[in-house]
């Protein structure tokens, strides 16, 4: 039985919510779901996925962390694409079907944020204030690290273009998908942060992704430069020469 100790089972409204947030999105519903379902069906698999997830909160390791910070709400979004593949590979999808599914449902639901809300991410990333406390607190986390825990390195801006960079030598979502025997659907999330930062107007690329063989996943976010579209992968700069499981 999981402990309610776990920081995920003490969050679980708050990410219940944030789940409701992006199934209940209308861009998600109508550019996304209803080319593949009807609504009837929709709500069918919206409770079968809301049931996987909370099934998956208490098994998210927390690693000692109590507060919202974006290494836990990554570890959310891993969790929630995880209980989407499963539902919908026993709905009969394919992996990269479901990869695509995963990624429009990102695109769909960036895209559709409120401006004021994009405004402030923006800001957000663009802050000198938000770089220094970033290389700080990842300065400061208590060693040794979990092995299985986020391992990364903050990386300087060129006070130009170049914001800042994060080297991550270690990703907790890459061992829990690869402890829930899911780790082929990996390359396929990491689809889904392209989205994100076009839909804030924040460049940004990644030269190296630990999930398709890279030493490290390798970002940098800029103030300015052409983020590209996400998919189909095989066409994103990055996985040039990986090659996806059919």
């Amino acid at each position: 039985m999981a402990s309610t100790d776990n920081y995920y089972v003490q969050k679980k409204d708050h990410w219940l919510k944030f789940y409701r947030d992006i199934m209940e999105n209308k861009r998600v519903q109508h550019s996304v779901l209803q080319k593949y379902f009807t609504p009837k069906k929709i709500e069918d698999l919206k409770s079968k996925m809301q049931q996987q997830f909370e099934e998956l909160l208490p098994q998210i390791p927390d690693f000692g962390r109590k507060q919202i910070s974006q290494f836990s709400t990554d570890m959310v979004k891993t969790a929630l694409s995880l209980a989407f593949y499963r539902v919908l590979k026993e709905e009969g999808f394919q992996l990269h079907e479901i990869g695509h599914i995963i990624y429009g449902i990102s695109e769909a639901f960036y895209g559709s944020m409120n401006p004021i809300k994009k405004f402030i991410m923006r800001r957000f990333y663009l802050s000198s204030s938000t770089h220094r406390r970033a290389k700080k607190a990842i300065e400061q986390r208590k060693l040794p690290l979990d092995p299985e825990d986020y391992h990364c390195t903050f990386v300087e801006g060129d006070h130009e273009n170049l914001l800042f960079g994060l080297d991550y030598t270690n990703c907790a979502g890459l061992h829990f998908l690869k402890n829930q025997n899911a780790l082929e659907l990996a390359p396929y999330l990491c689809l889904c942060d392209y989205p994100i930062y076009r839909a804030i107007d924040i460049g940004f690329n990644r030269s190296q992704n630990l999930a398709i063989g890279g030493t490290a996943c390798m970002f940098r976010w800029y103030r300015k430069y052409p983020t590209e579209i996400g998919w189909p992968p095989e066409e994103v700069t990055e996985y040039k020469d990986f090659e996806f499981m059919e």
